[in-house]
């Protein structure tokens, strides 16, 4: 693990800093513990790819970027002296990372000691490697099973599990890092192999997911009229009873879209270079006049908006820079995983 301030910090190896005829074998030769790779020799002149991966001590993930253009390649399991870890994969995941889409990527596993190959051109992917006696409790299962989880239902949650943490990774702690541990394997139990005690086990993590998507959803639509409950409810396929419980510490879903809404409107106030008027943005925010939506600001957020309007846009603290790495490849961090 590398540690700076008590957070976690990825290692990051990036062939956008090599020669466009040396990227590829660069990528080649990081993978090389794990899997066999090959580009088609049409597309060897360039090979554009970032990767950061969190080493958790029990668990890996990696978040991969392809920015160039994508360049088809084929890779094949080792079959000498494998990694008998499982890897559950989302394939484009980064669409989803940054915004809320209707449908979350489709969850896939496979295991590294088993023979698999494989054939891709995404622009990125992200991957959750778990050693196999962390998953003893559905070994056979998961042998049994044809590698990719339905779209719906325990397999969307599970997706949107994994995308959410990697949302979080970026400000991930050190302290925080056996309960992630414990809530990965779990909602990989749950949503895998489900029975009425693996998902009783995996209540919190749930309810820690359809809260994050409910409010990626709401963030999304906060100009839209029809957002209210009901709405969030269908998206996320929560009762209205759940979906009161999951807001509950937030002071209630409604709320919680009113103040998302205010915070909207207060950092476009604060921009010099907006030109909306009170009555413009009330309007926006689908409040039913300025005046209504006056009393709201000043009720929730201690002023006037006509004290903030044109103050400048809101400071964000510096990030600390992070010093040179030497570059760790892929095999080793996944060799020293301890379950």
């Amino acid at each position: 693990m590398i540690i700076r301030n008590g957070m976690l910090l990825p290692l990051i190896f990036d062939t956008r800093l090599l020669p466009r005829e040396h990227q590829f074998e660069a990528w080649r030769s990081y993978n090389s513990d794990v899997i066999d790779a090959s580009l088609s020799p049409n597309h060897r002149d360039a090979f554009t790819f970032e990767q950061k991966v969190w080493d958790l001590g029990a668990l890996a993930f990696t978040s991969s970027r392809m920015p160039g253009p994508q360049r088809p390649r084929s890779w094949t399991h080792l079959s000498k002296d494998p990694l008998d870890h499982w890897c559950f994969v989302l394939p484009e995941s980064a669409q989803y990372i940054e915004r809320v889409m209707a449908e979350s990527p489709q969850v896939y596993f496979r295991s590294l000691g088993r023979q698999f190959s494989g054939v891709a051109a995404d622009s990125s992917v992200s991957t959750l490697f778990i050693p196999r006696d962390l998953l003893r409790p559905i070994g056979d299962f998961l042998d049994g099973h044809s590698g990719t989880l339905p779209n719906d239902g325990l397999g969307l949650l599970l997706s949107d599990f994994l995308i959410s943490v990697e949302r979080r990774l970026p400000t991930m702690m050190l302290e925080d890092v056996p309960r992630l541990v414990e809530s990965l394997a779990t909602m990989i139990i749950a949503c895998v192999a489900p029975t009425p005690d693996r998902v009783a086990e995996a209540r919190q993590p749930i309810a820690s997911t359809r809260l994050e998507r409910a409010r990626q959803w709401i963030h999304v639509n906060l100009r839209s009229p029809t957002l209210n409950p009901a709405t969030v409810c269908r998206e996320i396929g929560v009762s209205r009873s759940t979906l009161y419980t999951l807001f509950e510490p937030l002071q209630g879903v409604s709320h919680y879209i009113q103040r998302q809404r205010l915070l909207a409107a207060y950092r476009m106030l604060r921009d010099p270079m907006n030109r909306l008027t009170v009555g413009q943005l009330a309007g926006m925010f689908c409040f039913s006049d300025a005046s209504t939506f006056t009393r709201a600001f000043r009720q929730e957020l201690g002023c006037l908006p006509r004290d903030v309007q044109g103050g400048g846009p809101v400071p964000t603290p510096a990030r600390a820079s992070t010093p040179p790495q030497t570059v760790v490849e892929l095999g080793t961090v996944l060799r020293r995983l301890q379950p």
